[in-house]
């Protein structure tokens, strides 16, 4: 068996560069790190994932990007147990399941691998970041003129329309009727829109409704359906599930947001957003359904905003 050996090695006369070549060929993302966490590397794959090319990346250190990677809580990995400090500190590979912030604001679901680099003596003297896109492959075929023009993608946001929506929920609701095929529904409403619309502008407040959309539509599975039902409201339709499952990942969702962030001029802006969530009913309608889901938002909107109801729980008022 031949030994492994360093990977110039196996081609004498090969550039300096190769190795590069090769990193910026991968459709992984690839960031290499110092032992001051300072970013060395970031290849092609990188910056197409995150929106961030080398100039904003390169000679930073990791922790400093804002909420670069959050854990599936939402939590930022930069505070605390930074997996990259970790690994430099006990040369331990890591490896999990977190989400990337892209440049304009939505969450990307990411595995994120951290692997030591050691020197000839073993000391390490850096660290590899590689995070894989694990965001379903197959889905509404976004930004396709034909469908533009059927009024089934809606143009600010790229993610499916009220019309779109309405005929997704009359066959889900003879699918459910027919076959006993549960489903469920998400209605989700940004907080404060209007208060960020007037404070920053239709511009913001429209970059605010894309991250919205995308951090949604991005982080389903690639048979559930997202879309805008109205300027601030959106829909996800959920196919089998249980309540229990939906709260899961009605909450994920809104934690993603709340941890989702876009640039304006005076600084870094993000909204949440609250949510109604229920399962379809043996004698729902499209309209009942819908409606119920409006009124479990309204729910979480008069609890303060930023959570989730399943059901309309009495307010604490000790």
């Amino acid at each position: 068996m031949m030994d492994k050996k360093n990977t110039l090695d196996f081609f004498p006369g090969a550039a300096k560069n190769f190795s590069v070549t090769i990193f910026d060929h991968l459709e992984d993302a690839v960031a290499c790190l110092d032992v001051d966490q300072k970013i060395l590397f970031w290849n092609k794959a990188a910056g197409q994932m995150s929106g961030r090319d080398d100039a904003e990346v390169l000679g930073k250190v990791c922790f400093d990007e804002l909420g670069l990677f959050v854990d599936t809580e939402g939590l930022s990995l930069c505070k605390g147990k930074c997996p990259f400090r970790l690994t430099l500190k006990d040369g331990v590979e890591r490896t999990l399941d977190v989400y990337l912030q892209h440049k304009e604001g939505f969450r990307i679901p990411v595995t994120l691998r951290v692997i030591p680099v050691p020197n000839d003596a073993g000391e390490i003297v850096g660290a590899a970041g590689v995070f894989v896109n694990t965001a379903p492959k197959v889905t509404i075929p976004l930004g396709v003129v034909q469908l533009e023009r059927m009024g089934l993608i809606d143009p600010d946001t790229g993610i499916a329309s009220k019309q779109y929506l309405d005929m997704t929920l009359k066959t889900r609701l003879e699918e459910f009727q027919k076959y006993n095929l549960p489903f469920g529904l998400i209605y989700v409403d940004v907080d404060n829109y209007d208060r960020i619309l007037e404070k920053h502008g239709r511009f913001n407040a429209g970059k605010i409704l894309r991250t919205v959309a995308r951090t949604l539509h991005k982080n389903v599975r690639f048979f559930d359906i997202v879309g805008r039902w109205s300027t601030e409201e959106f829909l996800v339709i959920l196919l089998n599930i249980d309540e229990g499952r939906l709260d899961i990942v009605a909450n994920k969702l809104r934690l993603l947001i709340g941890e989702s962030y876009i640039t304006t001029e005076t600084g870094m802006l993000n909204a949440t957003v609250s949510m109604g969530a229920s399962l379809v009913l043996r004698y729902d309608s499209v309209d009942s359904l819908v409606k119920r889901g409006e009124q479990l938002m309204m729910h979480s909107k008069w609890l303060g905003k930023n959570r989730v109801s399943l059901s309309f729980v009495q307010k604490d008022m000790e």
